[in-house]
């Protein structure tokens, strides 16, 4: 597994290079390689706290992006009275952040611990790991239609988890660069959305404060959102179909002698999917049954990781 851990140096090593940065572009990037470095780490059972103040860091670089976006949009449409009064309001709390992060920066706080080559990871658990991850993700877009930004985050979440387990696996596994983009892709188109949420909700908190109006700022912004929306939706079986595709169950996983005895009975969430039609649909939950079996007790370090956004 060295090649994971020539990655996870090479995150930290540009992390530290534009750790000082604070225009949107660098803080949208460092709390991308955060998120990546989290993930690798729990590939390692390790907790991220074991990045001295990484989830301190995470969350504020988050406050100031979510300000960030919200200006690039509202500067790209008409500057109305309400507009300039946000825009007003926005350019004095990143002022705020901006402070906040640039005296966090200077004290190069952020410290990351080494993985040593000694360190262990199972080739197998990030197979079915990330396999999970696409199993939840499938099962989140199949629960319910997908009617509004809600549903949006609650899928994105989902795919998060998997994009990023999925980069892991390709630390290990070649995995087209087309597929890897086609999930940037998706990515982005969701992220999109949730940018329109954010704003949207602050306009929305903005005006109930001071008992403004607000429909003339939010209708244009969720006019926007409900198409993004549409068309997400009308793209969800090239979604699901460009997940699937990705992850691969590979035949050359060496299994424990004990997992061959796992009881046909236990409850199994993997699904694999059908790529090529040379697996029989038995076979294929019988082995992803195997793998399961070898992550039934996934520790609460990940859990949390998890449920870093």
């Amino acid at each position: 597994m060295n090649t994971i851990i020539k990655n996870y140096n090479l995150l930290v090593n540009r992390y530290q290079k534009i750790e000082v940065e604070i225009t949107e572009n660098e803080i949208h990037d460092k709390r991308v390689i955060l998120r990546r470095i989290f993930q690798i780490l729990a590939a390692y059972k390790m907790n991220p706290s074991k990045v001295k103040n990484g989830e301190k860091a995470f969350k504020l670089f988050g406050k100031l992006r979510d300000i960030q976006v919200q200006k690039m949009k509202l500067e790209s449409i008409e500057q109305t009275a309400g507009v300039i009064n946000y825009l007003a309001f926005l350019n004095e709390t990143e002022l705020e952040l901006k402070e906040k992060v640039r005296k966090f920066c200077k004290k190069k706080e952020l410290e990351f611990p080494a993985i040593k080559k000694k360190y262990k990871t199972d080739k197998s658990r990030i197979y079915s790991k990330t396999s999970k991850s696409l199993d939840k993700l499938i099962e989140r877009v199949q629960s319910k239609s997908i009617d509004d930004a809600e549903d949006i985050h609650r899928i994105r979440i989902a795919f998060k988890k998997f994009r990023y387990r999925v980069e892991i696996l390709s630390y290990i596994e070649p995995i087209e660069d087309s597929k890897l983009e086609m999930l940037k892709m998706f990515q982005d188109k969701l992220g999109e959305i949730q940018d329109y949420e954010v704003l949207i909700n602050g306009i929305k908190k903005y005006c109930k404060k001071r008992k403004y109006e607000e429909d003339e700022m939010t209708e244009l912004f969720e006019h926007d959102q409900n198409t993004l929306i549409e068309n997400f939706d009308n793209q969800i079986e090239l979604f699901t179909s460009v997940c699937k595709d990705v992850v691969i169950l590979k035949k050359d996983i060496e299994l424990p002698v004990d997992a061959l005895n796992e009881s046909d009975e236990s409850e199994l969430e993997v699904k694999q999917p059908d790529l090529n039609n040379e697996i029989e649909s038995t076979s294929k939950n019988k082995i992803s049954g195997i793998i399961e079996s070898l992550v039934a007790n996934i520790d609460k370090t990940e859990n949390k990781i998890d449920n870093v956004e």
